[in-house]
């Protein structure tokens, strides 16, 4: 008896020390209203859908906005109540890494996903682009994820929840 009492607290001590250790999720940033976003990070210029790499993909909204700078966000957005446009933008993300660039005498014109052949998710987010002389062409760009403090979720989800990629883009000069 002593030996089952024994293993049985012995296993107790080790879930409650790897329960200690387990990964924790980030805390999750708010959804605000659009012009609260408007306000730091630029007018909305277009909207798209963030990529979903699988099957467990979030087809959440996502909208690009252009600050004074020319510097280009691309955050998770979300419908409120009566049907406002809800934004996250969290605490870190002024001070977050630059994730890609974008030609600065090209305008955005739109926001898609890279067809992947497959039912299995859509691809990379591409930004559609119109040059100079009129010619219009897909940019791929690459999101990243915050390194720490709040973090922009999936809303409801058909699968497990998952944090959402950001995007900032600096226009790049010829």
């Amino acid at each position: 008896m002593r030996g089952i009492v024994a293993g049985f607290v012995w296993c107790a001590g080790v879930l409650a020390l790897t329960g200690c250790a387990a990964r924790r999720d980030p805390p999750r940033s708010e959804y605000v209203p659009l012009k609260q976003l408007e306000a730091t990070y630029g007018p909305l210029i277009t909207a798209g859908n963030h990529p979903t790499p699988d099957q467990h993909g979030t087809g959440d909204r996502l909208g690009l906005f252009r600050d004074t700078k020319g510097t280009v966000w691309g955050l998770p957005l979300t419908l409120g109540a009566g049907g406002s446009v809800m934004g996250c933008a969290p605490s870190g993300l002024r001070s977050a890494e630059v994730t890609g660039t974008y030609p600065a005498d090209e305008t955005i014109i739109g926001a898609t996903n890279e067809p992947t052949g497959w039912r299995g998710g859509t691809g990379r987010l591409e930004l559609l682009m119109r040059a100079a002389d009129g010619a219009v062409h897909w940019s791929d760009v690459q999101g990243a994820r915050l390194a720490a403090g709040p973090v922009c979720w999936a809303q409801e989800s058909p699968g497990p929840p998952q944090a959402l990629l950001y995007y900032r883009l600096t226009p790049a000069r010829k």
